[in-house]
């Protein structure tokens, strides 16, 4: 029997995150049924790498947050490599689709595009614009991935990026008007008072306290031009972020801490910032920690995040921010320590509780290792997504036959 060929596509601008996924797709997919072949776009000479995939003819092709899709043009029209050709493609979103929207509106019409999402929300947003097949997966870990457990030589480590957040209003001058840009702040500090509360549903609830004038001049923006309203929301989700981490950050000042992510800003003193270039870099700094501090960011808006994984993997202790969904992955003062990111005493003690008390510490942070081998793994996720090919291949042979049967009732491609 031939085997179904995937083609998986990297761009050689995937995350950290995704690279978890990546080597467990090269190691586990392939098998007696599957055959994977990756190929790495050349920028320089893309017309070779197309060839290349046209020669191997996949049936299936993968990419991460559509940074792999290779485009073309068609009619006069841009369209993706697999409607050219005519394969099946699944984009793993373990980012915000709203971070790649010029993509994702080009892809509409496309039948063949399959996308697996990470977050709940980001299907809902999917949805929205008309898009069918998706599926969800929680994130995971390749444990392969994850150094040996060694010497815990790093009190205390942040994770994620320490940006002042008025650097980034600075920058909305370039992209927004006054009114807008007031708004959007506006907005902003409205999803850091409630952490439960996303942008897009921020928006609807604050847009009708605003003057009329202003209500029908954003609701023609965002109508006549929804790329740059989306451009709009992914700014304030990045906003949000920064606020978040700004605000725990800065009443940490005379703490002995580890910033692992970007730093901009004039931050606190005692704090320094670890030097990452790879993967690895990072991964090993979680390694080395006694504990990790860190908070959802606003791009994550409902799932548990690569993170988050990647910490529990090290078998280190993750202190992060209480919201209603995280019970659904980790158990709160069992498996995390969980604190309520607007309070800052309640922030305070929990560090200095578990920092000074090594057996409570540690023994969060074993719980967490253990439920991370149990339920994140990458195996089952690769499992899932071979399980829908294979599903997706048997719906392409029946309409095959179908077709051969002078069936011509053509309806749009839904894999279900």
């Amino acid at each position: 029997m031939e085997k179904i060929k995937v083609a998986l596509l990297l761009s050689g601008f995937e995350g950290f995150s995704d690279l978890h996924l990546i080597e467990s797709i090269k190691t586990l997919l392939p098998d007696s049924k599957f055959e994977l072949k990756t190929f790495k776009i050349d920028t320089a000479n893309v017309a070779k790498t197309v060839k290349e995939i046209e020669d191997f003819k996949p049936l299936f092709g993968i990419d991460f947050n559509t940074k792999g899709i290779i485009w073309g043009q068609k009619e006069n029209e841009k369209k993706p490599l697999h409607e050219v050709l005519g394969f099946v493609h699944f984009t793993v979103f373990t980012e915000d689709p709203l971070f790649h929207v010029e993509n994702i509106f080009n892809l509409r019409g496309s039948t063949n595009t399959v996308f697996l999402i990470t977050d709940l929300r980001y299907g809902e947003f999917l949805a929205s614009l008309g898009f069918q097949n998706i599926f969800y997966f929680t994130p995971c870990v390749n444990l392969r991935l994850i150094p040996p457990k060694g010497e815990k030589d790093i009190n205390l480590v942040f994770a994620g990026d320490a940006v002042d957040p008025a650097l980034i209003v600075e920058s909305w001058s370039q992209v927004m008007d006054q009114a807008v840009r007031d708004f959007a702040l506006e907005v902003g500090e409205f999803c850091f008072r409630n952490p439960e509360i996303i942008p897009v549903v921020a928006v609807e609830y604050l847009l009708p306290l605003m003057n009329p004038q202003f209500q029908e001049s954003f609701n023609k923006f965002r109508q006549e031009n929804p790329k740059a309203y989306f451009a709009f929301l992914a700014h304030i989700s990045a906003y949000t972020t920064a606020r978040r981490n700004w605000f725990i950050l800065n009443f940490l000042e005379g703490t002995e801490l580890t910033i692992v992510g970007r730093a901009e800003g004039a931050l606190p003193e005692g704090f320094s910032v670890a030097q990452i270039t790879s993967f690895e870099d990072r991964v090993s700094y979680f390694n080395r920690a006694k504990m990790v501090l860190t908070a959802f960011p606003t791009f994550v808006p409902s799932s548990i995040g690569f993170t988050p994984l990647e910490v529990a993997a090290c078998e280190t202790a993750l202190m992060i921010n209480f919201r209603s969904t995280l019970p659904s992955f980790f158990k709160p003062q069992e498996e995390v320590i969980a604190y309520n990111p607007l309070d800052r005493m309640d922030i305070e003690e929990k560090l200095l509780f578990y920092m000074e008390n090594d057996e409570d510490r540690q023994l969060i942070a074993q719980n967490a290792y253990k439920a991370v081998r149990e339920r994140f793994v990458c195996k089952d996720r690769i499992e899932f997504i071979k399980n829908l090919m294979s599903n997706i291949h048997a719906q392409i042979l029946q309409e095959k036959i179908a077709s051969q049967q002078g069936d011509n009732n053509q309806e749009p491609r839904s894999f279900n």
